[in-house]
Order: C-alpha cells, then sequence, then structure tokens
C-alpha cells in the first residue's frame, strides 16, 4: 500500500460544556468501515449532532476508498473533565503481511460533553490498495488505549474484501430514480456505469435543463471513485455510437479540467464554484453533487443565493420598464435563481432528513443577514423531527494537535 494513500483527517472542533464520566460502564468501540466520505459533515453541521446511520461495507474493488471511522464513549475523564483517548491502527493483507499504519492516533483529547456520547474520532484514516497489491480480505484492527483510566486495551476488526470489478446486470425492477436520490445513504459505485445508460434511457436527449442534476452527480461519484475511470474508458472502447456520446458527455463535463476531455460534454454548463449563483441550471448541479455525497457544502452553496434578495422583484422591473423585453438581465436571472433555491430547499427539506438538519444548523449561526434568516426559516418546518433511533449522537473532540503517524 502507498503510505500517501492513508490520510489522516483532522476534523473540526467543538466547545461544548462539561459533564461527569460513567465510570461504572465499560469502555465501548464501534469501527466502521464505509465508503461514506462525508460522514463528518452528517454531524458537524447539524444542530443535534445526528446524521444517517453508517454503511460498513464489506467488499470494494481495487483502488477504491475506505474510510475507517472509529468512535468509543464511557471513557473517564479526569478532575479537568478531559479525557486521553489514543488508538492504534493495524492492517493484515490477504497474504498475511502486517503493517501498523497509525500509533497514537487521536480519538478524543481535552474536554468533552458527556462521555456516554459516542466521540468520533478527531483523527481518521483511509486506506486503498494500489496497483500490484494483492485481491483478498483485509483486515483492520484497531486498539483503543484509555489513558486516564489506565484499563485494559480495547480492540476492534473489521475485514474488507477487495474483489475485481465486473459490471454488474441492474435487476429488472431497478429505478434508476431512487438510487441517484438514496445514493449518498449507501453508496453503490459499482453500479454507476449501467445506471447511467437506465438514466439515459429515461431523460428527453434535448432537453439541457433534464441533465444537470445528473451531471453534478457524476461529476461527485467519479471524483470519489477513480478507480472507476478505467471502467468508463474501457467501455468506450466498444460502444456503439449512442453509448460513446452519452460517456464522452458525462466524461468532458466531470473532468472538463482535464484537457483531454476538455470540450467533449458542450452544453450551457455554468461556473457552480465560484461568485454569485446566477443561473438556475447551478442550483440543478449542486443538487446532483449533494446526492452523490451527502456533503453539506453543496447546500450551503445553494442557500448562499437567499442572500441575494435584493433582486427580488426584477422580473416584473423588467416588465413595467421594457413590455416587449424578451431576454432576462442578469438582475432576472439572479432572482431566478434566489427562487429555484428557495423551492428546492423546501421540496428536498421535506424529502432529505439530512437537508433539513443543515438548513437547520444554518440557521442556528445566526447570520446577521436578517432577510437571509427568514427566508431559510420559512422553508423549515415548526419543529425539527427526532433523529431515527438508531442513528447515534456523537461529538468531535478538539484536535490540539496532530498525532504522527507511524512509519509502514
Amino acid at each position: 500500500m502507498n503510505s500517501s494513500r492513508l490520510l489522516l483527517a483532522l476534523l473540526i472542533a467543538f466547545s461544548l460544556s462539561p459533564a461527569h464520566a460513567a465510570a461504572d460502564k465499560p469502555l465501548e468501540v464501534t469501527l466502521v468501515a464505509t465508503t461514506q466520505y462525508a460522514t463528518h459533515d452528517f454531524y458537524t453541521h447539524t444542530t443535534d449532532y445526528t446524521g444517517p446511520v453508517f454503511q460498513n461495507v464489506t467488499q470494494v474493488f481495487p483502488g477504491q476508498t475506505v474510510a475507517l471511522v472509529v468512535l468509543a464513549k464511557n471513557y473517564e475523564v479526569n478532575a479537568a473533565n478531559r479525557a486521553a483517548v489514543l488508538y492504534d491502527l493495524d492492517i493484515t493483507y490477504p497474504d498475511g503481511r502486517t503493517q501498523q499504519a497509525g500509533k497514537d492516533l487521536r480519538l478524543s483529547i481535552g474536554p468533552v460533553p458527556d462521555p456516554n456520547l459516542f466521540a468520533y474520532a478527531s483523527q481518521t484514516a483511509s486506506f486503498s490498495t494500489d496497483p500490484g497489491d494483492p485481491i483478498g480480505n483485509y483486515t483492520f484492527t484497531v486498539s483503543v488505549h484509555d489513558r486516564v483510566s489506565g484499563g485494559a486495551t480495547v480492540r476492534k476488526t473489521r475485514t474488507v474484501q477487495v474483489m475485481p470489478y465486473v459490471e454488474p446486470v441492474l435487476p429488472a425492477d431497478f429505478k434508476p430514480g431512487a438510487w441517484m436520490t438514496s445514493y449518498y445513504l449507501n453508496p453503490t459505485p459499482a453500479l454507476a456505469l449501467p445506471a447511467l445508460f437506465k438514466i439515459s434511457a429515461i431523460l428527453p436527449k434535448n432537453n439541457t435543463d433534464a441533465w444537470p442534476p445528473v451531471l453534478g452527480f457524476y461529476e461527485e461519484l467519479l471524483k470519489a471513485n477513480p478507480w472507476l475511470t478505467p471502467v468508463f474508458l474501457e467501455r468506450l472502447k466498444n460502444a456503439n455510437e449512442t453509448d460513446r456520446t452519452l460517456l464522452l458527455f458525462i466524461l468532458g463535463y466531470a473532468w472538463r479540467h482535464d484537457s483531454t476531455f476538455a470540450g467533449l460534454s458542450k452544453g450551457p454548463w455554468p461556473d457552480a464554484d465560484s461568485g454569485e449563483l446566477n443561473d438556475p441550471m447551478q442550483v440543478d448541479l449542486l443538487w446532483g453533487r449533494f446526492l452523490a455525497t451527502g456533503a453539506f457544502a453543496p447546500v450551503e452553496r445553494i442557500a448562499s443565493a437567499l442572500h441575494m434578495h435584493r433582486f427580488l422583484g426584477a422580473l416584473d422591473r423588467l416588465k413595467a420598464s421594457n413590455p416587449t423585453a424578451t431576454a432576462p438581465t442578469p438582475e432576472v436571472m439572479r432572482e431566478l435563481v434566489l427562487k429555484s433555491a428557495q423551492w428546492s430547499l423546501g421540496r428536498n427539506i421535506r424529502s432529505h432528513s439530512l437537508v433539513l438538519r443543515y438548513c437547520a444548523w444554518m440557521l442556528a449561526q445566526k447570520n446577521p443577514d436578517l432577510t437571509f434568516n427568514a427566508l431559510l426559516a420559512a422553508a423549515l418546518p415548526e419543529k425539527t423531527p427526532p433523529a431515527p433511533a438508531e442513528t447515534p449522537s456523537v461529538f468531535f473532540p478538539p484536535v490540539g494537535g496532530a498525532a504522527k503517524p507511524a512509519a509502514p
């Protein structure tokens, strides 16, 4: 394994009130091996620190990344209400080789709100195989040490099988729309290629308004799963003209910054990453990104359009000043973006608990733009429904400084 593939991610620190330790309960550790790469967003941008259920994976493909999330609760705290929980990470390869991939990684160091809440490790690791690494079972073992209690080390393991990719055959009742809208809850990138052809079959070919969510979705899916690149390119070799056009269209947008594919995805696809949003297509692109990841950033970017309330009424003013106008002005386009963002936030708040919780968190930040707050509040229900019972409540310990991983 290339050691650069083992990424230490320092997560956001929270300042939370102190609580007493639960000394009568044993240290409880959970190890999650997942392909949900935005799990930190699920919790750092929700007011009740709850999010979608963690989905463990048992099989991945060569080059596919597995995020290793470690959580612990019922640890001891000292008189100053501070915890000191560290962990080691070891990997056993299919051929029997072992590697200590991390030592004294920080799980929870510093003040804690409640030892009965799961602490989400402030240092997490991710793993993917490199070319030449063997196919088979990889076992990940975390050994957790509570330095305050001095108690016995607690070990947890997860085994993930790395297997060759074979394009799956979709079931007859496969619903591509349902697959896209629930993808971030349980990612299945192996279905990306055959699902794309199903999606294409139900979307109008010449309606550019229908494609931005798909483009945004596949952009993020391919970015998170670079191992799919050769899969798509291999399909190109023997694709008929229709399939080839579709693949180049998707790849041309996803990899538009790569000179090899630049210009292949022709269409009026505006930039959704910089400046004020100025086209409703940008909102659709961003929703596609959210569905592929569950990340906070696309929702925050969509909500930013609510700051453009100064453009409300622009269309009415244009009609009053120039009744024969046929082309929208930049001001009118921004009003359309705001209304698109407001409508789509309301719709997705009703469809996705995570969007609701992200928006509730943004509102709780008390933005100085009071009109923004009012527009965002109008999209929210009066009361945020409780999270599912199986969803863990977690908190994020202060980072305090990076632990140095051992050399592989």
